[in-house]
């Protein structure tokens, strides 16, 4: 059973991390908010469906913003103690600082549980459920939006100008590809030709594709403007997407990218060795993320309780001041060590865990400075 003073701390971190979970997750999704209201004005899609999309897209963004609030619920909840003179009074009183801590933990571990449940089977099932629903608005979208004698600028890397479209049978006459670049003149300008093409899809492996025939690339330089190479082909494939979502690191045979696996599959795709059509560096990240971004809790924990503790003055304000830098420490960490793991720069388990470990030791050299303080200020005045 739980004393009071563990109901009382639970109580008060889980008050204040559900708050600034719902902050968060918010402040995260405002950006969504945005493109998903472009979905509705811009391309038409039906409101009902956007929501769909914006409750689909919740579980990534739940998967980041919980272990970033319960970290303001511990440290806005210690640093409370501090300043209201609680600490100092359950100390007065014979409770320890293990006492006055493991709570905290226990509830961590406990979040840090649900989290790898969670980040295990809803996130990629909801991920799953998200690109399916983006293909079908891409593909209902693309029959639409490709019109005669217009200039299309809808989809990713690509402007579209189709001369005739025959709607008995879905063909498209005359069509040129102007194909964008990041604006490198050192990137050679491409314009595809083509006499006809047509619009596929698959629904196997979720790609829209403008199949071309009996046409022509040309491709010239910006530095060398006098020189302009052609290729002359009878079929030709450009790849369709709406806002990068259809594009994965998966092949296009392949339904499921990395980030759609629960970690049985991954497991199952990485004993497949060079048979696997996946990454192998990503394979091993995404799987190492299971653990990892779930053990973030207990990581702000044990940093988070010390530093609450020890913040004098400023109470919430400091509170809220050292959670932002933390977080942002440990996404920093994060992000680093995933695009060096990505490349395969770095082991696998020390790119994924090296924010943890770092955040963890932190608390654990302050946790250690407090219990020890005052038996060296008794040998002091010995």
């Amino acid at each position: 059973m739980f004393k009071i003073i563990d109901r009382y701390i639970i109580k008060e971190v889980t008050l204040v991390s559900v708050a600034a979970f719902f902050i968060f997750t918010f402040l995260l999704i405002m950006n969504s908010l945005f493109v998903m209201s472009d979905l509705v004005i811009k391309y038409g899609i039906s409101l009902f469906t956007v929501i769909e999309l914006l409750f689909l897209l919740l579980p990534s963004t739940v998967a980041v913003t919980v272990p970033m609030a319960f970290l303001v619920g511990i440290l806005l909840t210690y640093s409370r103690l501090v300043q209201d003179n609680e600490f100092y009074g359950m100390q007065a009183s014979g409770i320890s600082i293990k006492s006055i801590t493991m709570p905290a933990v226990y509830l961590a571990l406990i979040v840090t549980v649900g989290m790898v449940l969670f980040n295990n089977y809803t996130l990629p099932a909801a991920n799953l459920e998200y690109k399916k629903l983006y293909f079908d608005i891409v593909k209902k979208r693309a029959s639409i939006v490709i019109q005669e004698h217009t200039f299309i600028n809808d989809f990713d890397n690509y402007i579209f100008y189709i001369g005739g479209k025959d709607l008995k049978n879905d063909k498209l006459k005359d069509i040129i590809v102007f194909v964008k670049n990041s604006g490198d003149i050192n990137q050679p300008a491409k314009v595809i030709m083509s006499r006809e093409g047509q619009l596929i899809s698959d629904e196997k492996s979720m790609r829209m594709a403008l199949k071309l025939q009996n046409g022509m690339i040309q491709v010239a330089s910006y530095t060398n403007p006098d020189e302009l190479n052609q290729i002359f082909y009878r079929t030709n494939y450009v790849d369709l997407d709406i806002q990068g979502i259809l594009r994965s690191k998966s092949s296009p045979d392949d339904l499921k990218s990395t980030r759609e696996m629960t970690a049985g599959e991954l497991i199952a795709e990485i004993k497949k060795g060079k048979d696997s059509r996946q990454d192998r560096n990503w394979l091993y990240i995404e799987l190492e993320k299971k653990l990892s971004i779930p053990f973030a809790v207990i990581a702000f924990a044990i940093a988070g309780i010390p530093m609450g503790l020890m913040t004098k003055k400023g109470g919430r304000l400091m509170g809220s001041a050292l959670s932002l830098v933390l977080i942002f420490i440990y996404y920093i960490l994060l992000s680093i060590g995933q695009n060096y793991g990505y490349n395969g720069h770095m082991n696998y388990f020390i790119a994924v865990w090296m924010p943890n470990i770092f955040l963890a030791l932190c608390g654990l050299i302050i946790f250690g400075y407090m219990l020890f303080q005052p038996m060296l200020k008794k040998r002091r005045h010995l």
